[in-house]
């Protein structure tokens, strides 16, 4: 099930609603509940991933367990250890079901794969919260040890459980203990959550067909406009797309009481690609530098050996997001420009003007979701190399695109580069919303839900990641 399901819209998020509100007054129950409807949630597609969820979930707060009591009587090391195994545990069912198949795939011997495991829903974010957790227990930095009803709660709670963000424990642990009900809270949460309903359904699914088509097309049918259109396209698409669910996200949370920290702002207004990563996906950028770029020495030793703790860690962000050479190549893309961008050409760059500075990231951003959207490199290269070929004719045609995607093209350009104060993420800190917005976002909400009902496609891509 996803967030802009209407089988969510109008049933499990009504049905919620109403029990989270009669048990406000008792929060161990309001946890019992998020819980069983968390479940629900996760079970509704029938992929057969519940079982995994659970026994993630049931052995991590074992794990917790041995760590609690090891810290009490036993030595450094040997908590070291049971971190150690701990940490190899989460690692090893993702490697399973995420990597196992693509590696044995790279060996030079000819060996018989049969089919690859399904890729349970949200492994990779289930994972690094369950690492998060350990660790942060392990270091202190959680006070004590909650209880299974507070740690389930936390690992298994639908707003963040398929797509994120990544939410540290710590985070929420006062809320799990002691949340109350709070009307203010409850009608901002309403309002991000519809925020991201209309930048889903009207942007991210609107642009989807023009992306869909330049990447699946055969490129001699395609002119380098139209290529352009379609790198345009999907630059916009997983913006949008993993934007709203984030926005709707933090909307659920609110609702149930939950203060989760943003996870985008305003990326494609960065004006480096250091910035930037400040600004996308901040869950996941700040995970890395918190549990792999710091302690690998973060910018604290030799410059060398700061280049590479950027490129191992943008090494794994690149393969968190899949096991293919194209999320690997990506991901040192990203990590060459970080680099880049502490050398000379970093103080160059920061002489530009605002508008030139804005318009390179937007420049090296595209070309790295080419990378990412491809299925292979070779067909990145290809694309790269035919739409950087201006003398190219084509015949972009087809019926399933018309006015109302090209408008949510612009549309969706001008929110991304400028942001209009009705579609700014307030974030759940702050809580103030301006009436017009309310009203602005409300209004197309009903739009929305008549797309949605129309069969507008609907996936979010960071489901499979």
């Amino acid at each position: 099930m996803v967030f802009s399901d209407l089988a969510f819209i109008f049933f499990l998020l009504p049905v919620f609603i109403i029990i989270d509100f009669l048990l406000r007054r008792h929060c161990s129950a309001r946890n019992l509940v998020l819980i069983a409807i968390s479940l629900i949630f996760y079970s509704y597609d029938g992929s057969g991933s519940l079982i995994i969820l659970i026994a993630y979930g049931i052995l991590n707060y074992l794990y917790s367990m041995l760590l609690s009591r090891s810290s009490q009587q036993d030595t450094n090391t040997k908590r070291k250890l049971i971190l150690a195994l701990g940490i190899a545990g989460n690692l090893a069912g993702l490697c399973y079901y995420k990597y196992a198949f693509w590696l044995i795939s790279l060996l030079p011997w000819n060996v018989h794969l049969g089919s690859a495991p399904n890729l349970p829903l949200g492994i990779s974010f289930f994972t690094f919260h369950a690492i998060s957790y350990l660790v942060d227990l392990y270091s202190g930095r959680i006070a004590s040890r909650p209880t299974v009803l507070q740690f389930l709660t936390y690992f298994f709670m639908f707003p963040h459980l398929v797509a994120g963000p990544i939410v540290r424990f710590e985070h929420v642990a006062q809320e799990l203990r002691t949340r109350t009900y709070s009307s203010a809270q409850f009608s901002y949460g309403m309002w991000r959550f519809i925020l991201g309903i209309n930048k889903k359904v009207l942007i991210a699914n609107s642009v989807a067909p023009i992306a869909d088509f330049t990447f699946k097309l055969n490129l001699d049918a395609l002119s380098s406009s139209d290529l352009i259109l379609g790198a345009l396209a999907y630059t916009l698409q997983i913006y949008f797309d993993f934007s709203a669910y984030s926005d709707m996200a933090i909307g659920l949370a609110a609702m149930a009481g939950f203060k989760f920290h943003e996870n985008f702002n305003a990326p494609y207004q960065a004006d480096s690609i250091r910035n930037l990563w400040q600004r996308w996906h901040i869950s996941l950028s700040t995970w890395l530098k918190n549990y792999v770029y710091i302690p690998l020495g973060g910018s604290r030793v030799k410059t060398g050996k700061i280049y590479r703790n950027l490129l191992i860690v943008f090494v794994l962000c690149g393969l968190w997001h899949g096991a293919n050479a194209t999320f690997l190549i990506w991901g040192l893309y990203h990590g060459a420009f970080l680099i880049l961008e502490r050398t000379a050409f970093g103080s160059f760059l920061a002489k530009w003007p605002s508008l030139l500075k804005r318009t390179y990231v937007f420049i090296v951003v595209l070309f790295g979701w080419i990378f990412f959207r491809a299925e292979s490199l070779d067909q990145a290269v290809a694309y790269i190399c035919a739409m950087l070929n201006f003398s190219r004719d084509g015949h972009f045609f087809d019926l399933t695109i018309g006015l109302y995607n090209y408008a949510a093209l612009i549309i969706g350009l001008l929110i991304a580069l400028y942001t209009p104060q009705a579609f700014k993420a307030i974030p759940s800190q702050d809580g103030r919303i301006a009436q017009s917005s309310y009203a602005l976002n409300a209004v197309l909400l009903f739009l929305s839900i008549a797309v949605l009902y129309l069969g507008s496609r609907n996936p979010f891509i960071y489901f499979n990641f």
